[in-house]
Order: C-alpha cells, then structure tokens, then sequence
C-alpha cells in the first residue's frame, strides 16, 4: 500500500486481499472509486466514498443499481463517514454490505498478537463438527462485527479457523462461531 493511498482505499484493499479478490476494473469519478472484482463464480463491487461526511440511502441505491446492471453478486460500501439511519437500515435488504469507518486501515494480521485466520468451506465445516461431536454454536463465539470477521466477510453461521504459534504450546488451531 503506498502513502498516497487514501484510509478508504486502504480499507478496500485489505479487505480485496484478504477475500481473495481480483481486481477486474477501476473506475474513479469525483470522490468515488468503483472496484469491479471477481472470485471464481462470484463478482462483487466495491464502492469507495472519499469526501463525504454522510452516506445516505442515495449511494446504496446507485451501488444497487450498478450491482444489478453488472450482474454481481453482491455490493460494498467503504467510506470514511457516517452512514445514515436509512442507508444502515435498508442496505442488508438490498444486498450491500456497508463497512464500518472504525474498521483498521492497516493490517491486522501481520500483528504479533492477532493469528492467521480463514473461512471454513461446507466439506471443512462438516468435518470438524463431526470431529468435535459438537453444534456450530457450541464453538467459541466471535462477532460479525468484530475486524477479522469483517476483513474476512464472514457472515454470522460462518465458522473461522485461527492458527497461532506459541514458544510453548507450538502450533494451535482454534475455531470461532461467527455470531
């Protein structure tokens, strides 16, 4: 990341690194940078709001509509405002997802003290349910709102694997709920 980025751009890529995005198509019009990316099947958008102090339900529905034409999966909104009372309330409905301006524009994960973590897939899922003879919600919890579950866009019923090293205890691999 160079230091002519702006925070926001910061924060997306982060989050296009760690979701494992590529990047298809920037666009940059005023204060907006539009990222069109790709996953194997999936295209999301990002939507870069520098500039403004207030994100209302006016950018939800342009990046609802930019999201339908584009035929993506799903929309993010990633800004340095607030959002408001509207925009928070109908953007899950509309399929975007709004990212917090509390969230890190640095890298949380090549702190000392935060451990490597990823998304479990369906076959890994199943597999360490069985193992632990346990239910999903009976692993340790984690917020969705929490930075990695965030970075990693986990969604609540999502499992997160953490692998840390300790001079003791050497390699753990612990597994977190996603509430």
């Amino acid at each position: 990341m160079s230091k002519s980025m702006s925070t926001v751009e910061k924060r997306a890529s982060l989050l296009i690194k760690y979701r494992k995005l590529k990047v298809k198509k920037k666009e940059k019009e005023g204060d907006k940078t539009t990222y069109f990316l790709s996953r194997g099947d999936s295209n999301p958008i990002f939507l870069c709001i520098v500039g403004q102090r207030t994100i209302g339900i006016a950018y939800v529905r342009e990046l609802r509509d930019l999201v339908e034409e584009a035929g993506a999966d799903k929309g993010a909104i990633v800004t340095d405002g607030k959002y408001t009372y509207s925009a928070k309330a109908n953007a899950p409905k509309m399929g975007i997802e709004l990212i917090p301006r509390t969230l890190p524009t640095f890298d949380i994960f090549k702190h000392k003290l935060v451990s490597p973590a990823e998304i479990l897939s369906e076959e890994e899922r199943e597999r360490v349910i069985e193992f632990y003879h346990a239910e999903p919600h009976q692993f340790p919890w984690i917020k969705a709102s929490d930075p990695v579950s965030i970075i990693l866009g986990a969604r609540p019923g999502d499992i997160l694997k953490t692998s840390g090293h300790s001079e003791t205890a050497g390699t753990s691999v612990s597994y977190r709920y996603v509430v």
